[in-house]
């Protein structure tokens, strides 16, 4: 990860523009029964890590609801390649382990101990998560969303993703294409919350990920079925620009960072 991302710094920092970001995705690939276990324990370690070192901008976490993709995926988004390759979670973490004590208290002390004992077995914990993980590293410009006014995100709401390859290598032509066929009429129709799409930047992964909100998966069905919201005359532009296969998921949002702390999904939760 560190030669990724040392690369997408030398390639990149000078030609990123201010409306543009840089999407750190992480996908996780844990047993179903540990998703609630790694969801606290993940907010745990940002709520620890998240200092005045940090280059996060934003980050949101979703959870596998359909598909044969990962248990989890997580969105972190920076103002540049050199923020991505400057940030150090890890530092951060260390920091926290060795100012346990608080002052007054000798280091040595058996609650300074039990306080980093605790910091250790999280983040044992958190290394073994990322035993088994991917990354990749997107581009998205904030110019390719379009959403409805004053949306509540802090919800349970369904998170679909679309991934695809493209026939002529002009990605931004393929997500134009899917957001007015899709995104938009869906938006101004009401059924969905909002949507865009990010680029290919570093990594393993897709062209171009479209992703869309729904309030729930009832407004997702009614969408794609009984009350078919797509605009069809832009689906052959779209078609036209995919490669091969494609991969589609579904998720649901479980939390996300508000103000540098991580706020579990729900309004009744933190």
């Amino acid at each position: 990860m560190k030669t990724v991302k040392f690369i997408l710094a030398f390639l990149f920092c000078a030609s990123l523009t201010a409306q543009e970001e840089i999407w750190d995705v992480t996908y996780f690939d844990l047993p179903a029964d540990k998703i609630g276990e790694f969801v606290q324990d993940h907010k745990n370690f940002m709520n620890i890590t998240m200092n005045e070192d940090r280059k996060v901008i934003s980050q949101w976490v979703y959870r596998h609801w359909y598909g044969s993709g990962p248990t989890v995926v997580v969105y972190t988004s920076f103002a540049s390649a050199e923020d991505a390759v400057n940030d150090d979670p890890w530092g951060a973490f260390r920091q926290a382990w060795q100012s346990a004590a608080p002052d007054g208290w000798n280091a040595n002390s058996s609650k300074s101990n039990e306080r980093q004992k605790r910091l250790e077995a999280l983040g044992q914990r958190y290394a073994g998560y990322l035993a088994d993980h991917t990354d990749e590293i997107r581009s998205y410009n904030t110019e390719n969303f379009a959403g409805k006014p004053d949306v509540d995100w802090d919800t349970n709401f369904v998170f679909v993703v679309g991934n695809y390859n493209t026939k002529s290598a002009n990605w931004n032509k393929l997500g134009q294409a899917f957001m007015n066929w899709q995104t938009k009429p869906g938006v101004e129709k009401g059924l969905q919350l909002g949507g865009g799409y990010s680029v290919h930047f570093s990594g393993s992964g897709y062209d171009v990920q479209v992703f869309q909100g729904f309030a729930n998966i009832r407004d997702f069905a009614k969408a794609i079925s009984s009350e078919n919201v797509a605009d069809s005359q832009y689906a052959p532009d779209f078609w036209a620009e995919v490669a091969g296969d494609h991969e589609d998921q579904i998720y649901l949002h479980v939390g996300h960072l508000v103000d540098g702390k991580f706020n579990l999904a729900g309004p009744d939760k933190e």
